[in-house]
C-alpha cells in the first residue's frame, strides 16, 4: 500500500506533480530532489506499510516515463532481523538521514570515505566484531553490511603489551619523529586549534577535567627518544599538565611553538577570557594524536567537566605499536604491484623554481600561503546528486576532477597514455580492533595513482578514480614509508615522495563535536610551513563547502593558486554541465599566467 496522491502533494510542497503507480511514487519538480530526503518526510507521518518501494524523479507524468525501477538496489526494505535493525540505527546516526531501508545505497545516501571510517567505528563498537572502513565501502548496503556482520568472527582486543622502559614507535609515529629530528625547530606537524566557550566556563574544572584525560591515555604522557641508535617511546608515570587563564582575545590565532619531543606532554593548553568572549586554545603534537584523537581528547573531556564517568580505556597506544612490529605488514603486494613503475614527478607550473641544495631545506620547513574558496550551496548540491547518480561519493567527484585539474596544470605528454597523476590522502589507519577509544597517532596517507587520458569521458574517469581510491582504502594499513622504501630506493630529499600535491575531505558529521554545549568544528589552523606543493583540505559546511589550498610559498604566488582554484571551480562547472564529455574538452578555461616569467599552459 502506498500513500494516495493528496497526502503526497500536502506532504511535498516543493513537488510539482505527483503520481503513483505499482508501489512506487514518480515525482516531477524543477530542483533535483534527493529520495532520501523525501521519504523521511512521508516516514514522519506515515506508517512503514504505506511507504512506497521507490520514489523516483522523472521529466513528465507521461505513462511511457513511469518505468519501474529495479527492486534489487534501493527500494524501500525494512530491517528483517536484529543485526539490520541496529545497523540500520548506525547508518541512521552516522549518516543524519530518518527512515534508511536495508537496500538503501551508501553513496546514494551522501556517504564518503570519512563517512564509512565513523560507521565502521561506531558497528564496531555495537557489535563487538571487525567491521573496516573497506567493508562499508564494499558494501554498500545495510543488507550487504549486515551479511558480512553476520560471518565476521569476534574482533579479538589487541594484546597487551608487556611492562617495558621503553617501547617502539608505531609507523605512523616513525615518520613523524625522523622529519622532527631532521629539523627540530619544524613546526608542520603541530595541530594548532581554537574553539569558541560558553562565558561562564569554570577554570579549575575544565583544567581538572583536562589533567584526567592526559592521566587516562598513555600517549599524553608519553616522551621520544632514541635508544641503540633506534628511536623509542617511554611513558612517563606523570606529567604537568597546566591551563593557564589569559586575558587574550578569543580568535587571535594560537602561537605555534617547537616541541621538546622528549619533555611530555605534547600538549599546550590556555583558556582564553574577555569580555567579548571564551575560547581554549591548544596545541598537539601530530606524533601523539590525529584528527578521530582530538574529537576524542574534547569529548572525554568534555564528559569528565559534566561530571560523568569514563570508561577504562580498552588499549594503549603502546599496546598498537608493539601489535605493528609483530605483524607481517598488510597489503604489500597490492602497493608494490600499483608502483611497479614508479611515477615521474610532476612539473608543477610554479613561479619560481624549486631549490636544491644542502640549505634549501625539507618540504616541511617551507613557508606556507593558503587561498580560501567556497562551493555555494547550489553548487554542492548538483555535485552531490552528480555523484549520487555516477554511484559514487562527494569525495571520489572531487578527487575526479583534481586528478584532471593536475594532468592539465603539469602539461603531461597527452595522447593516448595520458598524464600520470599522484595524489596523497590521508586515511584513519584503524583496521585493527578495539580502536575507536584510544588515542594516538594512526592516520596513515595512501598514495593515489591514475591515468588521466585525455579522450576518456569523464564518466569513466570518475569511476575508475572511485574504484581505485576504494582498493587503496581497503589496503590502507600498508604502511606509507614501506612503499616509499620499497619503491623509491633513491629520493630527492627537497620534495615530498611519490606525490607533491595532498587532497582531503573532512566529512562534517566527523569533523563536529559537542563540547561544553555547544558544537565546535575541528579545523586545524595553518601553522605556516608548507609540508607539500599543494594542499587541498575540503571541508563541508550546511551552507556548501569551504576549501583551504594550502601551498608552498617558495613556489607559488597567491595569485597562481587563485587562478589554480578559478579553473578547478570552472572544470567543476563543466563537469556539471556534461560528465560525459572528454576530459581534454573540460580543460578549455584560459590557463592561469604565473606572475613570475614562466607561463603556465594548460593544455590535454
Amino acid at each position: 500500500m502506498t500513500p494516495d496522491v493528496d497526502t503526497l502533494a500536502r506532504l511535498w510542497p516543493q513537488v510539482d506533480r505527483v503520481a503513483v503507480k505499482d508501489g512506487c511514487v514518480y515525482v516531477v519538480a524543477d530542483d533535483h530532489l534527493d529520495p532520501l530526503a523525501l521519504r523521511g518526510q512521508l516516514a514522519r507521518e506515515l506508517p512503514d506499510g504505506e511507504l512506497p518501494r521507490h520514489i523516483v524523479q522523472v521529466d513528465s507524468l507521461d505513462p511511457a516515463d513511469l518505468v519501474a525501477p529495479d527492486d534489487r538496489y534501493g527500494a524501500y526494505q525494512p530491517p528483517g532481523d536484529d543485526t539490520e535493525r541496529q545497523l540500520v540505527r548506525v547508518w541512521e546516526g552516522v549518516l543524519g538521514l530518518p527512515k534508511l531501508g536495508v537496500l538503501d545505497d551508501f553513496y546514494a545516501a551522501g556517504g564518503d570515505s570519512l563517512a564509512a571510517v565513523a560507521l565502521a567505528v561506531e558497528a564496531q563498537r555495537v557489535f563487538g566484531v571487525a567491521v573496516s572502513p573497506a567493508a562499508v565501502l564494499r558494501h554498500p548496503t545495510v543488507a550487504a553490511l549486515a551479511a558480512e556482520v553476520r560471518q565476521a568472527r569476534a574482533a579479538a582486543p589487541l594484546p597487551r603489551a608487556a611492562a617495558a622502559r621503553a617501547y617502539p614507535l608505531s609507523p605512523q609515529q616513525r615518520r613523524v619523529f625522523l622529519a622532527q629530528s631532521r629539523d627540530p625547530a619544524s613546526v608542520a606537524y603541530h595541530l594548532p586549534l581554537l574553539l569558541p566557550l560558553p562565558a561562564d566556563t569554570d577554570a579549575a574544572r575544565l583544567g581538572q577535567a583536562l589533567r584526567h584525560v592526559v592521566a587516562r591515555h598513555d600517549i599524553l604522557r608519553t616522551a621520544f627518544g632514541t635508544e641503540a641508535g633506534r628511536p623509542v617511546q617511554r611513558v612517563l608515570p606523570g606529567v604537568v599538565c597546566e591551563l593557564p587563564e589569559v586575558a587574550r582575545a578569543a580568535d587571535e590565532p594560537v602561537s605555534v611553538t617547537p616541541f621538546d619531543l622528549a619533555a611530555p606532554p605534547l600538549l599546550r593548553a590556555e583558556l582564553r577570557r574577555t569580555p567579548a568572549g571564551a575560547a581554549l586554545a591548544l596545541e598537539l603534537h601530530h606524533i601523539v594524536t590525529d584528527g578521530l584523537s582530538l574529537a576524542l581528547l574534547l569529548r572525554e573531556v568534555d564528559a569528565r567537566y559534566a561530571g560523568r564517568d569514563l570508561p577504562p580505556v580498552p588499549a594503549q597506544y603502546a599496546d598498537y605499536a608493539v601489535w605493528t612490529h609483530a605483524q607481517e605488514p598488510p597489503g604489500r603486494d597490492w602497493w608494490l604491484a600499483r608502483f611497479a613503475d614508479p611515477p615521474t614527478p610532476p612539473r608543477l607550473p610554479t613561479d619560481a623554481e624549486r631549490v636544491a641544495g644542502p640549505d634549501a631545506g625539507g618540504p616541511s620547513t617551507a613557508a606556507a600561503g593558503v587561498v580560501e574558496f567556497s562551493v555555494d550551496a547550489a553548487r554542492t548540491a548538483a555535485l552531490r546528486a552528480l555523484a549520487r547518480r555516477e554511484g559514487v561519493t562527494l569525495f571520489h567527484l572531487l578527487l575526479a576532477g583534481y586528478a584532471t585539474f593536475l594532468a592539465a596544470a603539469t602539461g603531461g605528454p597527452g595522447g593516448a597514455d595520458g598524464v600520470d597523476v599522484t595524489v596523497g590522502t590521508p586515511v584513519a589507519g584503524r583496521g585493527a580492533p578495539g580502536l575507536d577509544a584510544t588515542m594516538g597517532m594512526f592516520v596513515n596517507t595512501v598514495c593515489l595513482r591514475h591515468r588521466v587520458r585525455p579522450d576518456v569521458p569523464f564518466r569513466a574517469l570518475l569511476a575508475e578514480v572511485a574504484r581505485d581510491a576504494v582498493d587503496a582504502f581497503a589496503h590502507q594499513d600498508f604502511p606509507f614509508d614501506s612503499l616509499v622504501e620499497a619503491v623509491l630506493p633513491v629520493r630527492d630529499p627537497h620534495r615530498h615522495p611519490l606525490f607533491d600535491t595532498l587532497f582531503a575531505m573532512q566529512h562534517a558529521e566527523v569533523a563536529r563535536v559537542e563540547f561544553l554545549g555547544r558544537p565546535v568544528e575541528l579545523a586545524v589552523a595553518p601553522t605556516g610551513q608548507a609540508m607539500f606543493d599543494l594542499d587541498m583540505q575540503v571541508y563541508e559546511r550546511p551552507d556548501g563547502l569551504t576549501v583551504h589550498w594550502a601551498y608552498h610559498a617558495g613556489l607559488f604566488l597567491p595569485q597562481t593558486v587563485r587562478a589554480f582554484a578559478d579553473l578547478y571551480l570552472d572544470l567543476l562547472d563543466a563537469v556539471l554541465a556534461d560528465p560525459g564529455r572528454p576530459v581534454g574538452e573540460l580543460t578549455g578555461a584560459p590557463a592561469p599566467v604565473a606572475a613570475a616569467p614562466t607561463t603556465i599552459d594548460i593544455d590535454l
